[in-house]
């Protein structure tokens, strides 16, 4: 036995089988797939073999193959068929070539079997009559020789039955002669027929032999045709009558004789005709007695119906009366059922009825949410259902009611929290029997949620009353106290008990007898009086001096009884706060009146910020649409370069101040400390704006000792200092005035001063030079620029330091001197806001002197922004100082670039904004490189970002240096000379 579960248009089939058995798979299988099945199905059967399909299953266009035996079981058996299936048992995608299977055979390989076959099969075709083998249909199954001058293909669709294909001459005696082989089961022959063929007449014999294989279930015919040898043709066309005269009476005779077979011929079918129709009246002479037999048998049956027909209907008379009487019995139970399910279904109060097992019987719709039940429930026991009550052993309790016959009631909760009065009884039947229980819920949520709000609110009043912030006293009709807040006793510091049933005047050994206050409570029952608002002083023992308000009125309870509430409210500290208000009004208004001031400083100090930065904008977009468009003499285009960078640094110079001060606000300004020489910090200050004092023709004059003290701080942000003030010294000079610094030293400080004979301050505005946003001429008239931001900053980071700085005007052109002290020999932990000594580069980094930056040949850059002017910038500069550099917009592009030139690159300078991943991504995915893949390259944060908080986060991600924008090309070049090593 062997089984195909899949796929079985794929795999080979098996042949030689008995049995196929495919139910139900062709159905779900397209028109194609079933054709190419049912040919595989066939060739896998043996000749007697069985094809077993599913009920709704045929053969389809496939009835020359299959033979149904069996419609009910569909099951049907192989056909032999006439010619070769054409099978595909491997589907291939490829085209198959051709190949000589008939390999070359040397003559001396043939042998005595061989040339024995050769000469049989010689025998077969040249000698051997040709026929066909044929089904008891009549079907060709197989030619054996060349059979076309007997049988010649029919018009139209092509057809194998063999009386279709036979010449017309043929037919009438191969029907003949295979319907007595048939009939007879013998070999059967017939000669003498003849046949015309290209105007000859030739003699046929045909014979039919039958026979059946032993292993097949039906006969088939070998059918013979032959020509005999010594027959000779006659000629058809018409002769020379002198020559055919002689001939004509042998034809003749042939003719009759011709006509006598076919006589014969005819008669033999004739008869065989009427042996059949005889054959077939027998046939019918016996189904029609059979017929008469059943007919008769009908008949009877008929009578026997009759007879029960008549019992049935006295029966179903019988049933009509017992059916009228059953349904008049149901009418009234439908009304009773009717009645109480409108009764039920009207009570809106959970009703459980169960039986003696504890089934449900009946429930009312209200019980259905509580209990958990569906119409299907009916009948199940209370066991089996989960309801909603919180109580555990509700089954034990009602086979108790059952068995003791007494009522239970209790108070239940649901698990929503709903309370219901639950209550068990025995079911009583009309003959007075225990049969079941009826479980009753009465809502009573509302009753039992509002004796508890009863209670709450008793409660809550109470609470009020005991945490009030006021004295509550309730006194009866003889001014005796019934009680008192716990905030009174807490107040006054008297016990109950020394209070209650007490005269109010008694209480605290006579502290409240107050004349005013007893004359006021003894009017008020009588007269039904009521005081507000009485203010009393008084002092008490214990407590000292008290201003009270107090407040009285006559309450009338439900039974009559009437009481006083007296409420004493202390109001000492709210004079003491309202004559403190009063005060803090005046101060309110004077705070007021200086952020008025502020705001309009504010106001204007952004109006000064618009116009410095739209100032240095509007030279710089100038210059630069001029010369993009127009060709200037070297001249001219170096005077407008050179305003370009005054521009560029007016704003950098802006938004430094604003930095600054906002690190100042937020209290994140930070130092780097360390060990200076104060004389240098001053004359890298005086250098740098030496320029700016040329181009005024103001002499800058210093004096400054030989030998400098040691003291410690941040050298960039003392230069910062200096420079400021060196340049408003500048600024408000005058042409050809004069600008001096000297320092000092004394035992613990340093004394800078910074005097020059300029424009001098007023007397007014002196208190606030320091002041943020505040300028002498705030006006839009004013010849100085600036935002009133640099001596701001200044003084903060004198005194970040540990100093003071001073500053003193005899008055409008008169001059102005600056007098910064700083202490000497600070220690790191005498400044008093953190910083950071830390020696790593900051967003401040000076830049070396061009000539002291060394060559930068054969150093390699990879830079990383995703603005290309700024890349375009760095690469000129740097391969101006002959420097290699690649740039990228994007961290995904930097990894791949270091990735795919492992050890190609010297330093790494990245922008922190960057599209997707920022800088800070970027240097963390870089480290966790490899050294040889460029884990350990030297990298530099180049940003815009230039907060404290920033240069931290940049130098912990892994960058050896944070330097702010905007960065000048000697800066840059120092940089890349720092991170390559070509600096130490």
């Amino acid at each position: 036995m062997r089984f195909c579960q899949t796929k079985p248009d794929w795999r080979p089939p098996f042949s030689r089988l008995d049995l196929i058995t495919c139910r139900n798979v062709l159905i779900y299988l397209g028109s194609a797939v079933q054709k190419k099945l049912l040919p595989i199905f066939h060739y896998g059967l043996n000749a007697n073999g069985f094809l077993m399909l599913g009920t709704s299953e045929t053969v389809g266009e496939f009835p020359d193959l299959f033979a149904l035996v069996d419609r009910k079981n569909k099951i049907y058996s192989r056909k032999m068929t006439a010619t070769r299936l054409g099978i595909d048992l491997i589907t291939n995608n490829y085209p198959l070539e051709t190949v000589n299977t008939q390999l070359p055979m040397s003559a001396d390989t043939w042998n005595d079997l061989e040339l024995y076959k050769a000469a049989d099969l010689i025998v077969l075709n040249d000698y051997a009559p040709v026929g066909v083998i044929v089904n008891e249909d009549g079907e060709i199954l197989q030619f054996r020789g060349n059979t076309s001058p007997y049988l010649q293909p029919p018009l139209g669709r092509p057809n194998f039955n063999l009386l279709k294909m036979a010449k017309d001459e043929l037919r009438l005696e191969l029907r003949t002669t295979i319907h007595q082989a048939k009939k007879k089961e013998v070999p059967v022959s017939k000669s003498g027929i003849q046949i015309r063929e290209n105007e000859q007449v030739r003699q046929v014999k045909i014979d039919v032999v039958p026979f059946k294989p032993a292993a097949a279930r039906e006969w088939y015919f070998l059918v013979l045709f032959a020509s005999p040898s010594s027959s000779t043709a006659i000629l058809e066309a018409v002769s020379d009558p002198g020559k055919s005269g002689g001939r004509k009476p042998n034809d003749q005779k042939q003719e009759v004789n011709r006509l006598k077979q076919e006589l014969a011929a005819n008669q033999e079918y004739l008869q065989s005709i009427i042996e059949e129709q005889q054959a077939t009246n027998q046939d019918l002479r016996a189904a029609n007695e059979e017929i008469l037999s059943s007919n008769e048998e009908l008949q009877s049956t008929n009578e026997e119906l009759e007879t029960a027909k008549e019992e049935i209907q006295a029966t179903n008379e019988e049933l009509n009366t017992i059916n009228d009487e059953l349904q008049r019995r149901n009418i009234q139970s439908n009304e009773v059922t009717n009645d109480l399910q409108n009764l039920l279904s009207s009570i809106n109060i959970p009703i459980l009825m169960l039986g003696g097992n504890l089934q449900i019987r009946l429930y009312t719709p209200v019980a259905e949410k509580i209990f958990n039940l569906i119409f299907s429930d009916m009948g199940r026991p209370i066991s089996d259902i989960n309801h909603n009550l919180n109580i555990p052993d509700l089954e034990k309790q009602i086979l108790d009611v059952i068995g003791t016959l007494n009522f239970k009631t209790q108070e239940v909760q649901d698990k929503n929290g709903r309370w219901y009065d639950l209550r068990i009884r025995p079911y009583r039947t009309i003959d007075n029997k225990i049969d079941g229980a009826v479980v009753i819920l009465v809502d009573i949520d509302d009753i039992k949620r509002s004796s508890e709000q009863i209670r709450t609110s008793r409660d809550y009043v109470q609470a009020i009353v005991d945490t009030m912030r006021e004295s509550l006293v309730v006194l009866d009709v003889n001014l005796r106290v019934i009680s008192a807040n716990q905030f009174f006793y807490d107040t006054f510091q008297v016990l109950p008990a020394e209070t209650e049933q007490r005269l109010v005047y008694e209480i605290g050994n006579g502290q409240w007898n107050i004349p005013q206050l007893r004359s006021l409570l003894e009017e008020i029952l009588p007269y039904e009086n009521q005081f507000q608002g009485l203010e009393v002083e008084h002092n008490f023992e214990q407590i000292g001096h008290k201003i009270m308000r107090l407040n009285a009125r006559k309450m009338t309870l439900t039974d009559n009884r009437e009481m006083i509430l007296l409420v004493i409210e202390d109001i000492t500290q709210q004079k003491q706060l309202e004559a403190e208000r009063t005060h803090l009004l005046g101060q309110e208004q004077s705070a007021r009146n200086a952020a008025e001031a502020a705001n309009r400083a504010k106001d204007e100090f952004l109006s000064i910020l618009s116009h410095e930065l739209r100032n240095p904008l509007n030279s710089m977009l100038g210059w630069s649409k001029l010369l993009q468009k127009k060709q200037f003499d070297q001249a001219t285009i170096n005077k407008g370069l050179a305003a370009i960078e005054r521009s560029a640094q007016a704003q950098a110079h802006l938004i430094t101040d604003l930095l600054d001060i906002s690190r100042i606000s937020a209290g994140r300004l930070r130092m780097d400390a360390q060990k200076l020489d104060l004389v240098a910090v001053i004359e890298s200050s005086i250098e740098v704006v030496r320029f700016s004092a040329e181009a005024k023709n103001i002499q800058i004059q210093s004096q400054l000792p030989p030998v400098p003290k040691s003291m410690v701080g941040d050298a960039i942000r003392l230069q910062q200092v200096f420079w400021n003030l060196l340049s408003n010294a500048i600024k408000f000079t005058p042409t050809g005035g004069k600008v001096a610094i000297t320092l000092d030293y004394t035992d613990f400080q340093a004394e800078i001063q910074i005097s020059d004979t300029g424009y001098g301050i007023s007397a007014d505005f002196l208190p606030h030079i320091f002041e943020r946003f505040r300028q002498a001429d705030g006006s839009r008239t004013r010849s100085n620029p600036g935002l009133g931001l640099g001596l701001s900053i200044v003084r903060y980071l004198v005194e970040l330091h540990g100093g003071t700085i001073d500053v003193e005007s005899q008055g409008e052109g008169q001059g102005t001197t600056f007098t910064v002290r700083l202490p000497l020999q600070a220690t790191q932990q005498q400044i008093s806001l953190p910083i950071s000594t830390k020696p790593a580069a900051c967003t401040n980094q000076l830049e070396l002197p061009i000539e002291q930056i060394p060559s930068l040949e054969g150093v390699r850059v990879l830079v990383v922004d995703d603005q290309v002017e700024i890349g375009q910038l760095f690469k000129a500069v740097l391969e101006e100082y002959g420097a290699q550099m690649t740039g990228v917009e994007s961290a995904k592009e930097a990894i791949a670039t270091l990735i795919a030139n492992p050890g190609g690159y010297d330093v790494l300078l990245s922008d922190i904004g960057l599209p997707e991943e920022d800088g800070y991504s970027l240097i963390r995915q870089v480290r966790e490189l490899s050294p040889e893949a460029g884990g350990q390259i030297p990298a530099a944060a180049l940003t815009a970002y230039a907060e404290y908080a920033d240069q931290t986060e940049a130098l912990a991600a892994g960058f050896q240096m944070h330097v702010a924008k905007p960065i000048p090309p000697t800066q840059l070049l120092s940089i890349v000379a720092t991170l390559a090593g070509r600096l130490k």
